[in-house]
């Protein structure tokens, strides 16, 4: 005969149980304070020692309702829980506190109580249980209020000791890392008043969708009705529902750069939340079909949510970190899911188009600045300059990119002109303004195609373009009225003869 598990391996192996980091872990066992009713979630990690001998200790500290000798012993146990396979709360397979805390450290300390007066200690240890030293856990010991102060009327301590699998060295990086991550997954949780901290700063929610204030920009604007499914739960007669909601994010946020987008959790993160329980549990590319993911997709975001029951169908692990979603479940979200992320991938798509026939200038900015200051200014017209400004002032303000340049604003626009010029321009000591005549056919026939379908025309060629249309356009800007007048004379000729060539 011999045992099913073999405990001094299994102890080893269950330490790589797959989390994707420190978060992930100390997801689980803020789990079990939400669980037990905590309103304040603690985190503390101190470093001790130093150079080759420098690790970290980690506390969790709640004021949840605390447990009892059986409770404390069954947390400690793999798969010991009163609520296995509930679908009433965040837990389900009671694996929470020891995987979690196991895959991070070598041992693990339990502090809890239900009041004051009943203070009860117990352990889990890597090395103990792998040397042969212990083979079951211990009763619980009881602590006098000499050896431990009671923070709160209840409570529960986690501290994870002899930690060798934290997923940073670094004690900011490690910090900066739980708060992003947390931030996200439990928003909801902090929404509602729950307090959670990390070495005594708050953490912040933070909005994959954009919506709710938090550690996130806001903006985010939701995007048609809110799916609701009622899908049935396996091997039960009754339904569960799950709620799809779409999101769009404002093409204003474009200005930033790359890195500051990425930052600000704009790109790179094009997906779907998973919430269960009003939980965070997964994040990436999911129920989109034949849909690939592409940069469009940045611009737009999707919360999945569904409750407990559901799990098998989305094929919920048990370290609540990932979901791996059934054919079931995919024949039912998928059709809708899939045709409204090539929708939004669309629009995202012809925004854009939008916003660069606005802001086409700034492919052609760099040039211009570097180069203007060795351009005399130009002669402008008195009685235009009040109203250029205010006109150039405005269309700054709209595009928020506008070039300033050596005090001069450059600036491309595109207008259904009366007369038959390609372009038209006007300028001041204050900016410079240049229309092209949407109605001519340079515009139909070359520059919109262009601009329209950039993946065909090399960025580089549309970039001179623009700057040739604006050398033309600043060389008038340098001539006295006369010289003008028939400057005026010649781009009308000029624009007519192009006309009657493309036509």
């Amino acid at each position: 005969m011999k045992d099913i598990i073999l405990i001094k391996n299994f102890i080893q192996a269950t330490r790589d149980s797959g989390y994707r980091g420190t978060y992930a872990a100390l997801a689980e066992i803020i789990d079990n304070s939400l669980e037990a009713e905590a309103q304040s979630i603690e985190i503390k990690i101190e470093q001790i020692g130093s150079g080759v001998s420098k690790s970290y200790e980690v506390s969790i500290i709640d004021d949840g309702a605390g447990m009892n000798s059986s409770e404390l012993n069954q947390a400690l146990q793999f798969g010991g829980s009163s609520k296995f396979n509930s679908r009433k709360g965040l837990g389900r397979y009671g694996m929470g506190l020891p995987n979690s805390s196991l895959s991070q450290a070598k041992r693990v300390e339990v502090i809890t109580w239900k009041s004051k007066s009943r203070i009860l200690y117990n352990y889990l240890d890597v090395d103990d249980i792998a040397g042969g030293k212990a083979s079951n856990i211990g009763e619980p010991v009881k602590l006098n209020s000499k050896e431990f102060f009671a923070h709160s009327a209840s409570g529960t301590i986690v501290k994870w000791l002899k930690c060798d699998r934290l997923s940073y060295k670094n004690l900011k990086s490690l910090i900066d890392n739980l708060h992003r991550e947390l931030g996200r997954i439990f928003r909801y949780a902090i929404w509602r008043g729950i307090k959670i901290t990390v070495n005594n700063k708050e953490i912040i929610p933070i909005d994959p969708l954009f919506l709710k204030a938090g550690e996130n920009l806001l903006g985010g604007r939701i995007y048609g009705e809110e799916l609701i499914y009622d899908v049935k739960v396996p091997g039960k007669n009754f339904t569960s529902k799950v709620a799809v909601r779409f999101v769009e994010l404002p093409l204003e946020w474009s200005k930033y750069s790359n890195e500051e987008k990425q930052a600000m959790l704009i790109t790179k993160r094009a997906g779907m939340s998973i919430v269960r329980s009003l939980r965070e549990i997964d994040y990436g590319w999911f129920f989109a079909g034949n849909k690939r993911k592409e940069n469009y997709d940045d611009w737009w975001r999707c919360e999945i949510s569904f409750s407990p029951e559901l799990d098998e169908l989305f094929g919920v692990t048990h370290t609540k970190q990932e979901i791996h979603p059934t054919e079931a479940l995919k024949s039912i979200l998928v059709p809708d899911i899939e045709q409204i992320a090539r929708e939004l991938n669309n629009r995202v798509r012809n925004r854009f188009i939008e916003l660069k026939k606005l802001t086409q200038n700034l492919n052609a900015k760099n040039e211009l600045e570097r180069a203007d200051v060795f351009i005399s200014p130009p002669k402008s017209d008195s009685k235009k300059k009040e109203k250029l400004s205010q006109l150039l002032q405005k269309i700054k303000t709209n595009t928020q990119g506008a070039s300033v340049i050596n005090g001069l604003h450059y600036y491309l626009d595109f207008q259904g002109l009366k007369e038959s010029a390609f372009y038209t321009a006007e300028y001041s000591s204050l900016g410079i303004l240049v229309q092209l005549n949407s109605n001519h056919p340079f515009y139909s026939k070359v520059y919109h195609p262009l601009i329209e379908n950039q993946k065909n025309a090399p960025f580089y060629f549309i970039k001179q373009l623009e700057i040739l249309i604006f050398a033309a356009a600043r060389a008038e800007s340098l001539l006295d009225e006369k010289q003008k007048r028939i400057a005026r004379i010649y781009r009308d000729n000029w624009s007519r003869v192009l006309s009657t060539y493309l036509t």
